[in-house]
């Protein structure tokens, strides 16, 4: 009696993809929390950053610091191919910008917000409400993004089993 087995790759079905895990593991947590740690204190140390141009400044540091902390949370979202992951990077760098704000004495890495600074350094106030609150918005851009990335890639990757396992079965019968 013969067998049909072959190890020849024309005549085998192509592996399936793996179905990925929608959890993330604890290496991948705490890699994504290290991100967002690093990314917002960089972004909080930068973002009052202002070029003075003698009657108004122009704050370049948050839009620096938006996109130290945007990349971040793409990055570790397109990594673990997890919408979660930018969300926890996210709040990582949320919960360091409250950190460095809050903890730490004096006015350091943010503005009082007062008559006295709206006065004289509007630039500084909102670079700070900017890089507050925008650091929550980019968090949830990011989620939304990085989620429909992920979907579109795992749809490429069943087109594309679909069309290596049309193309195999074609084979085998062209081989017989």
């Amino acid at each position: 009696m013969q067998t049909n087995v072959s190890n020849s790759p024309e005549l085998g079905h192509a592996p399936k993809p793996s179905k990925t895990s929608t959890s993330l593991g604890v290496g991948w947590i705490l890699g994504t929390v290290g991100v967002g740690i690093v990314t917002g204190a960089i972004g909080t140390v930068m973002h009052l950053n202002s070029w003075w141009t003698g009657s108004f400044g122009l704050p370049w540091g948050v839009a620096l610091a938006m996109l130290v902390a945007g990349l971040g949370q793409w990055w570790t979202g397109l990594m673990t191919a997890n919408m979660l992951a930018p969300g926890l990077t996210g709040i990582s760098q949320y919960a360091t910008l409250a950190a460095m704000t809050g903890l730490l004495p004096g006015n350091h890495f943010s503005v009082a917000m007062n008559a006295q600074t709206w006065q004289f350094v509007p630039h500084l106030v909102i670079a700070t409400l900017v890089w507050h609150a925008g650091v929550v918005i980019l968090t949830m851009i990011s989620v939304l993004l990085v989620s429909r990335q992920v979907r579109h890639l795992r749809e490429q990757a069943t087109d594309r089993y679909e069309d290596v396992s049309l193309h195999s079965s074609a084979t085998v019968l062209d081989n017989r």
